[in-house]
């Protein structure tokens, strides 16, 4: 209950200590260098892997605990983690998810107790990619991911634009579009059959050759942690690959986006036993997205600006039994008091979320 998530994409085997003291714990997919490091050297830090399938063998893991998932693929509905893209056959969606249950079939055989992830992109969109078999492949893992990185590429908001599912008028280069991608990860689960759902998050300008492609800020990451948090997500990985040649390593932005990640970072492993419990369905309808959970005596209002929402004064009205009368605003240092069953607060701009506890 202690435990979420919080992984780095494709992390550097000698970077373990690094990642660590940025507040991440797993590996989502690590680079292949078993030559030189064996998987040892990162697991004895206490962080924990999942190993891609196509790179790592059962006897370079070996039983070691602490590697505790299969990376299965990564866009494997787009024709990527050689999943036999062929755009010019009808059959060519059958063909990616037919590969895709070879790769599941293989690590199946292996009975390890591991669990089966998978990470898509377009697919989430519901346009041209895997449109009739995106539920197949997420129904084929036991936790699966989503990465579109709005803040940053003017290809992928164009992508997400075209989306039915997507808010006519809403712009998706916004923290909200990241819980959007959640909310779509989730709409191939069915009732009976839900899983983790995880989100990504880029660093900086996560290798991108758009026209006009930018890099994130710090302010807008932690925003779009918490759009993913608030919309269910089970878990978060960052993209810390990068091409913009004013955020490589130890220069100004990059120990800005750090600092971030450290604070961020702390804030939600603080905030894990509350995450990972049920939410309440509940409707505040105040012009925020919203999470409710209730734990040890408080209810815990995670509150943020959604896709088509204003930034400015919000006010919240309490649900039947919350009789508090003050909210500590957790984290900011500041309370707010309870008025006839109502508090306010304020959010600045587009990316602005904050978390409340108040008493039962």
């Amino acid at each position: 209950p202690s435990f979420f998530p919080i992984s780095v994409f494709l992390g550097k085997m000698q970077d373990a200590a690094r990642y660590k003291g940025l507040g991440i714990n797993t590996y989502q997919a690590m680079e292949h260098n078993v030559a030189i490091w064996p998987v040892t050297d990162v697991t004895s830090q206490g962080m924990y892997v999942m190993a891609q399938q196509e790179e790592w063998t059962p006897a370079e893991v070996g039983n070691d605990p602490r590697v505790v998932s299969w990376f299965i693929s990564d866009e494997c509905e787009m024709g990527y983690s050689d999943c036999t893209p062929d755009w010019n056959n009808d059959n060519g969606e059958h063909g990616r998810l037919a590969v895709q249950q070879s790769y599941v079939d293989k690590v199946n055989a292996y009975n390890d107790g591991r669990f089966k992830h998978a990470n898509f992109g377009n697919g989430i969109t519901r346009t041209w990619w895997a449109p009739t078999t995106m539920d197949a492949h997420v129904a084929l893992m036991d936790s699966v991911s989503a990465d579109k990185y709005s803040y940053t590429s003017p290809d992928v908001d164009n992508l997400l634009l075209i989306s039915p599912r997507w808010p006519a008028g809403a712009d998706p280069a916004t923290a909200a579009a990241y819980g959007w991608q959640v909310d779509q990860m989730r709409s191939f689960m069915g009732p009976s059959a839900l899983k983790p759902a995880w989100g990504f998050v880029e660093t900086a300008r996560p290798l991108l050759g758009d026209a006009g492609a930018r890099t994130i800020t710090p302010a807008q990451i932690e925003g779009a942690v918490w759009s993913m948090i608030i919309h269910e997500a089970r878990g978060i990985s960052y993209f810390m690959h990068n091409n913009d040649p004013a955020c490589y390593e130890h220069t100004a932005c990059e120990q800005a986006m750090e600092a971030k990640l450290t604070a961020l970072n702390g804030v939600v492993r603080g905030l894990a036993p509350v995450i990972n419990t049920q939410s309440y369905q509940y409707d505040f309808n105040n012009g925020t997205d919203t999470m409710l959970k209730a734990y040890q005596g408080s209810a815990y209002i995670f509150a943020d600006i959604g896709l088509n929402e204003t930034t400015g004064a919000k006010t919240f009205a309490l649900p039947a039994g919350v009789t508090g009368t003050t909210v500590e605003v957790v984290g900011e240092g500041r309370t707010l008091a309870v008025v006839g069953g109502r508090f306010s607060d304020t959010f600045a701009a587009e990316y602005s979320h904050h978390v409340y506890k108040v008493s039962l």
